[in-house]
């Protein structure tokens, strides 16, 4: 009995005993497992401290200080100017770099950092962001930085963000989350850092934001102690191999659109003084860069916080000696509108592009409303007449979002007779996009997705054919053009006086003149070949 009474008490089997057994055995393994990884991830990062002191010891210390070059000082009395540039060599004898910040009209010159930083920077959007990375990649050299290629080379990563619709965010937060697994310093900047700092914040919590109007404070991120300074930097490279350059006349713009979120990120209009931007077109120009291609949020905004116009800032810059060609971005019909004339004037030059860039958005004056463009149709056309009457084969580019919350069938259809009428050789087609925080998201009426895609492959269809047509109407014609980039393979971009893109057979000198016959048009670009020689100058016998 009494070994029944034992018997009947419940014990685990052999079976549970084992599987109890083999969980603590795996709890054991993935415990020591994850101190190894954790322990790892220390050294690791270790290493990588000792790495980089061993880089900054190396950079500063005995005789490979002359192989560096100059410490930083100014060596040498003041220039024209009473400044006292500094010229920073870099090591592999580099190209020389002169870096000079403007803060209420003195100047503090950039010395070079006791940490070399291998920097990769990558840019996206309009521009006035491709410019804005350029100058941080030229600043970063200016302090004695290495900018390399690839990310996987880096020490750093700069990223310069787009934010203008709601796809173009989805990508910044991939390629974001993407160099953040690199595990190396990551500085967000552009658009994304103003206005979507939170969105940042959570993707990469580690990251440090960097917002437009403060690029230049680059320097004091990657090198802590540097002076920075304001919108107005001057800076001199010859070392990127750029052929064209790209100068950020203001920050900011005049409107108040429903539906723009670029807004928030670059505020009201804050404009660069006219000497300031002539004094770096000059420098561009001695350095033999023909293609000034001057940017903002909106151009024809420029001044209005200052009392100027660009206007203005084309006489004065068509007024350096040199023989280039500027190209102005992108300009709003509210703030084109009260400089009209005087614009038209200004680019009677023949160092300026007879290119327009006029964003309309919408062909229907009640569709223009709900964006609170503060225009109507009739001011858009009567824009593009007076430029063309002044300038008959004017290139004209314009902007129209398609689906936006209320727009009707016969609303649309308004865009595509505005676009037959116009004859526009650029429109660029946007899909509308609801923005977090704009007005227009909230807006009742939303165009399902389905209808916005099919409005917009009609309207592509609509300006590809205007295009081809127009392009027609060149083939015969010779015509000057300046040499401004490599194609795909060995091919060579140009451009016409009024900004038409001419591929011609390769290779050829860029920055050059020369003079094309053209023989094949397309919806995108003009196809031609070259008559005689290619020339620094251009012909006396060229159109104006």
């Amino acid at each position: 009995m009494r070994g029944e009474a034992g018997s009947g008490r419940e014990t685990p089997s052999s079976s549970s005993a084992r599987r109890s057994m083999c969980s603590a055995f795996w709890r054991r393994c993935r415990q020591r497992s994850s101190r190894r990884f954790a322990f790892n991830r220390a050294f690791a990062a270790r290493c990588r401290s000792f790495a980089a002191f061993a880089r900054s010891r190396s950079s500063c210390s005995g005789p490979r200080r002359a192989v560096r070059g100059n410490t930083g000082r100014a060596s040498g009395g003041l220039g024209e100017d009473g400044s006292a540039p500094v010229c920073i060599n870099g090591s592999n004898a580099r190209p020389v770099i002169r870096v000079a910040y403007r803060v209420a009209q003195v100047e503090i010159c950039a010395r070079p950092s006791a940490l070399r930083v291998k920097v990769f920077v990558e840019a996206y959007g309009c521009t006035q962001n491709y410019g804005e990375a350029r100058l941080m990649r030229e600043a970063l050299r200016g302090r004695g930085h290495d900018i390399v290629e690839g990310e996987g080379d880096a020490d750093a990563h700069v990223l310069v963000t787009c934010t203008v619709v709601e796809t173009t965010e989805r990508k910044m937060v991939r390629r974001m989350t993407e160099l953040a697994a690199l595990e190396k310093p990551l500085i967000v900047a552009g658009c994304m850092a103003a206005a979507q700092r939170d969105r940042v914040l959570a993707t990469v919590p580690r990251a440090k934001l960097l917002p437009p109007r403060k690029w230049p404070q680059i320097v004091d991120l990657l090198d802590a102690g540097t002076a920075c300074g304001d919108r107005s930097a001057e800076i001199e490279s010859q070392s990127f191999g750029w052929h064209d350059a790209i100068v950020p006349i203001a920050q900011g713009c005049a409107g108040r659109c429903t539906y723009c979120i670029t807004r928030v990120a670059r505020g009201r209009v804050a404009s660069d003084p006219i000497p300031a931007i002539v004094s770096q077109v000059r420098r561009h120009v001695e350095q033999g860069l023909r293609e000034i291609k001057l940017t903002g949020q909106d151009t024809a905004a420029y001044g209005l916080d200052s009392g100027t116009t660009l206007a203005a800032l084309l006489r004065a810059v068509a007024e350096i000696p040199g023989d280039f060609r500027v190209r102005v971005g992108m300009a709003d019909p509210l703030t084109v509108d009260p400089i009209c004339d005087k614009l038209v004037e200004a680019y009677a030059s023949e160092k300026v592009f007879k290119f327009l860039h006029l964003p309309v958005q919408s062909g229907d004056d009640g569709i223009l409303e709900a964006m609170r463009r503060e225009y109507t149709v009739a001011a858009f056309e009567e824009i593009v007449r007076i430029f063309r009457r002044a300038h008959p084969r004017m290139m004209l580019s314009t902007d129209v979002i398609v689906g936006f919350p209320g727009e009707t069938e016969e609303q649309f259809e308004r865009t595509m007779d505005l676009m037959r009428r116009v004859r526009p050789d650029i429109v660029n087609v946007t899909r509308f996009s609801a923005r977090a925080g704009t007005p227009a998201a909230g807006m009742p009426h939303p165009v399902v997705g389905w209808r916005t895609k099919e409005r917009s492959r009609r309207l592509t269809r609509l300006r590809f054919e205007i295009a081809r047509e127009i392009g027609e109407g060149f083939v015969g014609e010779e015509v000057e053009v300046l040499l401004t980039e490599q194609g795909k393979g060995t091919t060579v971009l140009a451009r016409t006086p009024e900004y038409r893109q001419v591929v011609l057979p390769g290779p050829l000198p860029l920055g050059n003149f020369a003079r094309v016959r053209i023989e094949e048009a397309h919806a995108t670009d003009l196809r031609g070949r070259v008559l005689g020689d290619v020339s620094a100058s251009p012909s006396p016998a060229s159109p104006p």
